[in-house]
């Protein structure tokens, strides 16, 4: 285990060689100031994470990190969420992405090589995920928002970063009853919940198909040591907020934009992008009927989202 566990302290600078990696000021932010405002509460010595949820409050200063790898998402996800960032809030940001291909992200985002987990590929494919609670995670610290590449930001998320709490995730829709969280949308402190990656080590592979449905979000939500959810009138699906639970009206309806909520949260075969189209996902098909399958629609277009999902 101590090997694994020295594998997610890795030589952050020489896993990608298309970019580097300089330390520079974050991408957000109004002036020279704020950036050093940033790295100060950054490179607090502050222990524990009500210090450093204190040490970001004063500063106003937060991480913002996402993560792509494969081919499913290309640079222009990153990209759009960097602009959905900076529109929709007025703290001092630092934008990383952890990713195995930059060619293509705007130059303002931080690029980092993906912290590397080592886990059966029978578990899945998200449990890279897991890497962003390694200790020293690509030379950050302090208070960190994770977001989901297929997020859609729709109202300003300052209030993501004044909430309390050590680590704040989406209660899951499907089954709220069981405890589990949707890690679309996480917060964290660098460094305070590193325990996960020694306890995912530990447990068995078939104990966490059997245990967690061989889903990373499962086991993050119960690894840590103190998990809250997020207001459930922040963070809405689309799927559930946007279109009627019928899905033969579905066909026949054009989703609206949510009356509450501050980001909403895709999943399953639906991303902003086919929303936006009001499509399926081009390589599935439709279930229902021969008759829906050329068009591969499944609603009418959600053309708002188009106001809020661009760089």
């Amino acid at each position: 285990m101590g090997i694994r566990r020295a594998q997610s302290k890795i030589d952050w600078q020489n896993r990608l060689p298309q970019r580097t990696w300089p330390r520079k000021l974050p991408a957000i932010g109004n002036s020279a100031t704020e950036g050093i405002a940033i790295m100060a509460a950054q490179g607090t010595a502050v222990k524990g994470w009500q210090g450093q949820f204190e040490a970001a409050q004063v500063a106003r200063a937060v991480n913002v990190v996402c993560m792509k790898w494969g081919d499913r998402y290309g640079a222009f996800w990153v990209n759009r969420l960097f602009g959905m960032v900076k529109r929709n809030t007025t703290w001092n940001v630092r934008f990383v992405c952890f990713t195995d291909h930059a060619d293509g992200i705007r130059p303002e985002v931080e690029c980092q090589p993906l912290p590397e987990v080592t886990f059966d590929k029978k578990l899945g494919k998200y449990w890279p995920k897991l890497g962003l609670m390694a200790e020293g995670l690509g030379g950050l610290d302090g208070m960190t928002l994770f977001l989901d590449l297929d997020v859609v930001i729709i109202d300003n998320i300052d209030a993501f970063f004044t909430h309390p709490g050590r680590f704040l995730i989406i209660r899951e829709w499907k089954d709220p009853q069981l405890g589990y969280g949707n890690s679309s949308i996480v917060r964290y402190f660098i460094g305070q919940e590193s325990n996960v990656l020694d306890k995912f080590y530990a447990t068995p592979p078939e104990v966490i198909v059997e245990t967690y449905d061989s889903k990373e979000q499962n086991f993050l939500t119960k690894a840590v040591d103190e998990a809250s959810f997020w207001p459930e009138e922040w963070v809405v699906p689309f799927s559930i907020a946007c279109l009627p639970s019928n899905r033969v009206i579905r066909f026949f309806t054009t989703p609206k934009k949510p009356v509450t909520g501050k980001i909403v949260v895709f999943y399953g075969s639906i991303t902003p992008e086919s929303a936006l189209r009001g499509e399926h996902q081009r390589n599935k098909r439709v279930a229902g009927g021969l008759h829906l399958r050329p068009t591969r629609r499944r609603f009418g277009p959600a053309r708002w989202i188009a106001d809020y999902w661009r760089e």
